[in-house]
């Protein structure tokens, strides 16, 4: 007479465990990488929505309208904190949208230390002179944010060896 076996037995639990470790072991590598070219995109993207906004917010009133690091301390980093958009100067500067921190991997440096994109009344940068931000993803490939002297953002691939 045989009996039938219900469950599963120790042996067959520990044999699909190891399995289970094995795979999670060799997917999760990759798939930290995805999470991070993920949040490289998201993070240019919201610099050119920062751009676009504040250039329409600058056609729309009177006085210039800045997008700004929220800590520009870090040389190597001045926007990786965040960035706002905001109306005006100093105490009396009103703020317009404030843009969260980027993800820890990643580092947002304005080349030649861009700290400031001012717009004037026509969405033009205030000054006439381009500005370009490299977003990176640490030993790996990036996101150039190039905005133009007429205000307009453009982004383009960095390669692995234009980003430190």
């Amino acid at each position: 007479m045989m009996h039938r076996q219900d469950g599963v037995t120790l042996v067959e639990l520990l044999v699909t465990l190891a399995v289970i470790g094995i795979l999670v072991g060799v997917v999760f590598p990759g798939f930290r990488g995805l999470i991070d070219r993920n949040g490289m995109t998201t993070a240019a993207n919201s610099m050119v929505l920062a751009i676009n906004f504040a250039r329409s917010e600058a056609t729309r009133g009177a006085g210039d309208v800045r997008v700004l690091p929220r800590d520009s301390s870090d040389a190597t980093n001045e926007w990786g904190q965040g960035w706002t958009v905001e109306r005006g100067t100093g105490a009396a500067a009103e703020v317009l949208r404030v843009f969260e921190p980027i993800a820890n991997a990643l580092s947002f440096d304005g080349v030649d230390g861009v700290t400031e994109l001012r717009f004037n009344n026509q969405g033009l940068l205030a000054d006439g002179v381009g500005r370009t931000l490299n977003l990176c993803l640490a030993g790996d490939s990036g996101v150039q944010v190039a905005i133009a002297p007429t205000g307009r953002p453009s982004t383009a691939g960095l390669g692995v060896g234009d980003c430190p």
